[in-house]
Formats: C-alpha cells, sequence, structure tokens
C-alpha cells in the first residue's frame, strides 16, 4: 500500500500461521511512481512471508548478514553522524557475516583489537551502540537473543576536573595574542559557546551586521538542530575589522580562513583546525600574563582549551547571571539540559552557600560574651529541652523545667 502523504511503498498488514500472528509494518523503500515498482514490492512481500514461515514453524532465523540488519538498523534509526560513522566501522569488521551466527568470542576479538588505545568511555559507546543494533536485530527477528560479552564498566564524573571560567580580561588578552585570522574566530566562540567544528565553517552569509546589532545562523550543530544566536558588540566589532581592516578581496564564501589565506579543511569527527594556532596563541597570551604579575592565572591559561570557551559561556551565565540549565542549554544550543549540569557547570548550590558561608568560622577565643554562648550553644546542650514559641513569634529552646514538663 501507499500511505497518505508518502511516495513510498509499504508492506501492511498480519501474517498469521496457525495460533500465532505477525504484525507488518515496514517500508519496502520503493518510490510507487519507479517502472516495476509494485511488481519489486510484491516480491518482498513474498520474500517476508517465507521468513516468517521459516521462524514460526521451522523455528528457523532469516539467512541475513550482518550488513543488511546494519543498513536496516541506520535507516530506521537514523542515529547522528558518530554513530553511522561507528555502525560503517562494525559494518567493515563483520561485513557478510550472518549476524545469527556472532558469539561471544568473535565480539570481544573485536573490542579488543578495536579498543586497544582508546579510553573507556570510548568503548562503552561503541559497545552501547553494537548493543543497540543487536537489540534491534533481535526484535526483527533476526536473532533469538542478544550474545553477551563482557562490557566494560565506565564512572561517570559528575564535576568537572578543572574551573574551566576565566576572569574578566584573560580572554580579550587572549585574542589579543592570537594571529589576524584567529582573532574573529575566538571571538565568535567566546561571544556564543559555539563548538568549533560548527563556527569554522560558516559562511559570511550566515552573519547578519546592522551597528552594534549582530546576528549569526548555526545551520549544523552536533545535535542535528538549527540555531539563530545574538552576538555580542565585542565579537560584532572583531568580525568588521576582520571584514574591513583587512580588506577580504578573495571570493571564498566562507568566513573564517586559515593561516594561509584558504577555508578550513572538512575534518570530520576531529577537533584540529585551529590547534597550532591556538597554541601559539596560548603561549604568548601565559608570557604576558606573566609579565602583567599574574603567575598563579599564568598557569590556568596554559591548560586552556578551545573548548574552554564553551565551558566559560556555561559558567559565566550561572554565576554572573545566576541562568538555570535548562537557560543555559538554551542560551549555548544544548540539547539536554542534564549534560550543562553534569559538565560543564562548576558552581555550588544556593542553599549549600548559605549554610557554609553562615558558619562562624574564624571567630577568636573570646570574642562572644558568655551569655551569648550559652544561648548559642542551648539547643545542643539542653538535655529533655522543647521548642516553645516566644512573645515575638520566634521559636525558642526551653528546658524541660521551664516548660512545665514532668519527665518522671
Amino acid at each position: 500500500m501507499q500511505r497518505k502523504g508518502s511516495t513510498k511503498l509499504y508492506l501492511c498488514g498480519t501474517v498469521r500461521i496457525g495460533a500465532k500472528s505477525q504484525r507488518i509494518r515496514e517500508s519496502t523503500g520503493l518510490d510507487a511512481d519507479q517502472p516495476g515498482a509494485a511488481a519489486a514490492a510484491e516480491t518482498l512481500r513474498i520474500k517476508r512471508e517465507s521468513e516468517l514461515l521459516q521462524r514460526f514453524v521451522y523455528k528457523r532465523l532469516p539467512d541475513a548478514s550482518f550488513e543488511d540488519v546494519a543498513g536496516e538498523f541506520l535507516r530506521v534509526r537514523d542515529p547522528d553522524r558518530g554513530s553511522v560513522r561507528m555502525v560503517r566501522e562494525f559494518i567493515a569488521a563483520f561485513g557478510r557475516v550472518p549476524i545469527a551466527d556472532l558469539d561471544r568470542h568473535e565480539l570481544e576479538a573485536y573490542f579488543t583489537r578495536r579498543c586497544k588505545n582508546v579510553q573507556p568511555a570510548t568503548r562503552k559507546r561503541l559497545e552501547g551502540l553494537l548493543g543497540a543494533l543487536l537489540a534491534y536485530a533481535a526484535k526483527a527477528g533476526y536473532l533469538y537473543a542478544v550474545p553477551y560479552w563482557p562490557r566494560v564498566r565506565v564512572r561517570q564524573n559528575t564535576l568537572n576536573a578543572a574551573m574551566k571560567r576565566f576572569y574578566p580580561g584573560e580572554v580579550e588578552l587572549l585574542i589579543d595574542c592570537a594571529a589576524e585570522h584567529l582573532k574573529p574566530l575566538l571571538a565568535v566562540l567566546y561571544a556564543t559557546g559555539a563548538r568549533v567544528g560548527q563556527v569554522v565553517h560558516l559562511q559570511r552569509a550566515h552573519f547578519t551586521f546592522c551597528g552594534d546589532y549582530g546576528r549569526v545562523f548555526f545551520p549544523k550543530t552536533k545535535n542535528g538542530h538549527c540555531y539563530l544566536r545574538p552576538l555580542h558588540p565585542y565579537a560584532v566589532e572583531k568580525l568588521r575589522q576582520w571584514l574591513s581592516q583587512h580588506r577580504r578581496g578573495d571570493r571564498y564564501p566562507e568566513m573564517f580562513l586559515n593561516a594561509h589565506g584558504r577555508p578550513y579543511p572538512a575534518l570530520d569527527g576531529c577537533g584540529g583546525h585551529i590547534r597550532h594556532a591556538f597554541a601559539a596563541a596560548r603561549r604568548r597570551c601565559v608570557r604576558a600574563m606573566r609579565a602583567l604579575g599574574y603567575h598563579e592565572r599564568a598557569l590556568v591559561m596554559a591548560q586552556a582549551t578551545p573548548h574552554w570557551l564553551r565551558h566559560n559561556f556555561a559558567n559565566t551565565l550561572r554565576q554572573d547571571l545566576g541562568l538555570d540549565a535548562k537557560a543555559i542549554a538554551l542560551a549555548g544550543m544544548w540539547r539536554n539540559p542534564a549534560v550543562v549540569e553534569r559538565y560543564y557547570i562548576a558552581d555550588v548550590p544556593v542553599d549549600l552557600d548559605q549554610v557554609v558561608t553562615s558558619l562562624p568560622l574564624g571567630t577568636r577565643l573570646g570574642a562572644i560574651p558568655s551569655g551569648q554562648a550559652k544561648a548559642v550553644q542551648a539547643g545542643w546542650t539542653a538535655l529533655g529541652a522543647r521548642l516553645t514559641q516566644g512573645a515575638d513569634g520566634r521559636l525558642e529552646v526551653c528546658p524541660a523545667q521551664q516548660a512545665g514538663l514532668d519527665w518522671r
């Protein structure tokens, strides 16, 4: 059949064999307007019925290769680019091997070979994606059950390893120490909190300027969404200097160029577009900070990376403006506010801050009068005491004998 609003042919119906039944709702991937599409769809229907007969009656699994099931998984689930790249690695490793023949030894050998020099978190992501693919195969009827293999357990860090927050003026000094082609790019990263990969390939048409007013459009992000975000006047000024003072006479549509005056290459899945240029700017900034006498902050700047600007954006919104994780996720183009709360915000809760700062720390011996000291300690040292309401409405600690209570 052909669904309303779609040009594809679908297999829709229920196959009944004895007391068992299987509901089918699948796309054939064939366009209804193509010549011979109906005959090809009928062939697929007969093949699907034969697979169900083999499974229901003879308890046989369909003879499907890993490559075919993985292609169906990509077509149905439509994962992100990183997951597609990993699934292609699985296809290159297992290829035409029947997916029903995969066992524990083959899976362990693959992960031992593939994850020899990677971090445990990367292996966990690979194992989770392969587990999802095999679970889909089991649900679709290509497997009886997902084969077992020992997976790694990675403990998630709930706090950042470092306080990735710059003091006012430090990023401005870093941008001043950067090369001319890097200054506008760092200014956009600083003002929007965007990732490097979604900024280096922006075109001139993605920016709008009108005085100090500026807007930037991000057509491609890590989570697959597009965003329109404002630009701070500081970033607008750096972009105007880049376009006017350096007289961009080239015909490249890209806004940012590398040191050789050409657009940045496409590095899919990598973050090394500005690695060397940023390292040179960081070294010059560290020397300038030490010359100004900021030796402690120079040690922090020496560890900075371009992604610290994204952390700094989230921490600035939280600590200076008091925004919650949902508002920060909206401003910084995060899809999940829980990710912002877990990895990007380095701040203590407000109630805990008030409790800790109100502790009587730093008091000298004898600084509190004796009567006041007894009043402060009454709530902790009086045995059998009760809380009573005073004349002013406040709760007071009253010993048992004064409250008129008989404890015999």
